[in-house]
């Protein structure tokens, strides 16, 4: 591999940490604010952040021309991501949930077939099936017990926009990173965004902050320093330089993260359906992105 692939998988690999970690702390500050106030505590922090940084790199003109696809990027990708996924998760039981969004890679995958006119190589596609095969083994015992209960097709509906959301985001993205540094493309995304995301707030912002004790201030800072910023911008690092539906892939390495975490911080159970389960995920991702050249050095 040359080092500019290196570089773009290891981005994704730290992004995927960042993001498998966030959900920790997704979760314990949801249950403090609640999810649209946690969200929009957030992007007030993160617009400062935004603002500033375009300001002092001296990259806030956007040329004309791409103003579209930064609109459809912030609207529809950033936006409807983070307000559908939140939205879902409130009505979908965990397992249930996540085994939903575990299709947003094929959505990425089949988008950027359809308008980047990318190949789907049948690395990939093994890929696709080894961790849709993890996820199912990894969220079992949640789906034989939960689904017991009826689930909410609104919330279905909504865990499927977001994945919609977030495949339009990286497609959208796509040909502004040929133009554009990672940072400028995150930040503008991410101010256009805000006043959604802001506005979800159903209490006054500095009584937000106010309720918030040193342990919380600490959860939002990762996630807006890691999660929020870092995380996106070395996501749109890696896919910048590896396919969109290769950078997909390595999406399922969040709920691997993820458990991992909570395991660690949270003391959650480790049973042999995750160990079982994150074993072929993982396998999933290395097929979809070393199969090619360990085929070719057979």
């Amino acid at each position: 591999m040359n080092s500019t692939k290196t570089r773009a998988i290891l981005a994704l690999i730290l992004a995927m940490l960042f993001w498998g970690c966030a959900a920790v702390f997704m979760r314990t500050l949801a249950l403090a604010l609640s999810a649209g106030n946690s969200i929009a505590l957030r992007y007030v922090v993160l617009s400062i952040i935004s603002l500033g940084g375009l300001l002092w790199l001296g990259t806030w003109r956007i040329p004309r021309a791409d103003w579209p696809r930064f609109l459809i990027a912030g609207l529809a990708g950033m936006a409807g991501y983070n307000w559908f996924v939140n939205a879902g998760f409130e009505l979908v039981p965990a397992g249930v949930g996540t085994l939903v969004t575990m299709i947003e890679p094929l959505m990425i995958a089949m988008l950027a077939a359809l308008t980047l006119g990318e190949k789907l190589t049948r690395y990939v596609l093994l890929g696709v099936a080894l961790a849709i095969a993890g996820s199912i083994v990894l969220f079992w015992p949640d789906l034989t017990t939960e689904t017991q209960h009826p689930v909410s097709v609104r919330g279905l509906v909504y865990l499927l926009l977001c994945c919609i959301g977030w495949a339009i985001y990286t497609i959208a993205t796509k040909p502004l990173l040929n133009r554009h540094d990672s940072f400028t493309v995150t930040a503008v995304t991410m101010l256009i965004a805000a006043p959604i995301m802001i506005g979800a707030a159903s209490e006054p912002l500095p009584q937000l902050a106010a309720r918030l004790d040193a342990r919380q201030w600490f959860e939002a800072a990762y996630l807006v320093l890691a999660s929020g910023l870092g995380g996106t911008m070395l996501w749109n690092y890696g896919a910048k330089h590896l396919s969109s539906t290769a950078a997909g892939t390595f999406l399922y390495l969040i709920p691997v993260i993820a458990v991992a975490a909570g395991a660690l911080v949270l003391g959650e159970q480790v049973t042999a359906y995750v160990v079982a389960g994150g074993l072929l995920m993982l396998a999933g991702v290395a097929a979809a992105q070393f199969g090619p050249t360990l085929m070719s050095r057979r």
